[in-house]
């Protein structure tokens, strides 16, 4: 679940008539369930850079586009493997002067996912299969500082919403098993709080934060054939904390997170750094 300040960091930091900003990231997924979820682990990298332009000066509504790419590791009980996705998609976000926001993603992707393993009989097996996907997400938060000259301490509560859709696809391994992986659809929820500082003076502006938050997957079913049938359901709550900076020098805007998401399959630990232009 990608969110407004991770992908560009603060864009309440001065009104500007538009942007160009890159961010990369480097995280790791881990599963402790049970059963076929155990022993899995993935280390990704990603980047994204995208360009916005605002409608007018009176309507402060940034529209823009954006693409990228993310590669993966994948680690299995008895083998590993890889996958790699590049994406593209266009936003809209909505600013006003009263510390309100709302952002809104589209995001097309095409994902190819390539595995080796060993059987039970300890003889290799490998394929690979490709699948498309269409996600959408809506964010909002209201900021609520402490001072009249809005800076210093302030909270900012923000929920979103994310829906998505991965088409599924057929892979013959190599032993001639026939692999059929069902489509997933997935609708999460975030409800957070952010308690940061802020500094805005002439020459530069800087905004330190905590955020903590709660997520929950609505959906998150998938099936698998082997030659047969099975089921894995991702549906569930997860716990979100994280703790990141967005700092404002002229144009150029530089921002880092960490981030950390303790959920009922997995645990995912990212961190996200980009820099922004502003026009």
């Amino acid at each position: 679940m990608q969110t407004l300040m991770q992908r560009m960091g603060d864009v309440r930091q001065g009104k500007t008539a538009g942007n160009v900003w890159l961010r990369g990231m480097d995280g790791r997924f881990s599963g402790f369930a049970n059963g076929k979820l155990s022993h899995f682990s993935m280390n990704y990298t990603g980047y994204q850079f995208g360009v916005d332009k605002r409608l007018s000066d009176e309507m402060p509504i940034y529209l823009g586009l954006f693409m990228g790419a993310t590669e993966g590791s994948p680690h299995y009980r008895a083998g590993e493997g890889t996958t790699k996705s590049e994406h593209f998609g266009i936003y809209g976000t909505w600013l006003n002067d009263a510390g309100f926001y709302m952002d809104g993603v589209v995001k097309f992707n095409r994902q190819r996912n390539q595995f080796d393993v060993s059987d039970t009989q300890n003889n290799r097996i490998s394929g690979n299969g490709v699948s498309s996907g269409l996600s959408g997400s809506l964010e909002a938060g209201k900021k609520f500082s402490f001072s009249d000259d809005l800076t210093g301490f302030y909270l900012e509560p923000q929920l979103q919403l994310t829906a998505g859709h991965q088409d599924g696809s057929s892979v013959r391994a190599s032993n001639g098993l026939n692999i059929t992986l069902s489509s997933y659809k997935s609708m999460m929820g975030r409800a957070s709080v952010l308690a940061g500082y802020e500094v805005n003076q002439s020459n530069y502006k800087l905004n330190t934060y905590l955020k903590t938050g709660v997520l929950r997957e609505f959906e998150g079913n998938a099936a698998y054939a082997l030659n047969g049938s099975d089921e894995l359901s991702f549906k569930g709550n997860g716990w979100n904390n994280g703790v990141g900076v967005s700092a404002q020098i002229s144009s150029h805007t530089l921002f880092i997170e960490a981030d950390m998401v303790d959920g009922n399959r997995f645990n995912q630990r990212q961190v996200n750094a980009g820099y922004r232009f502003s026009f």
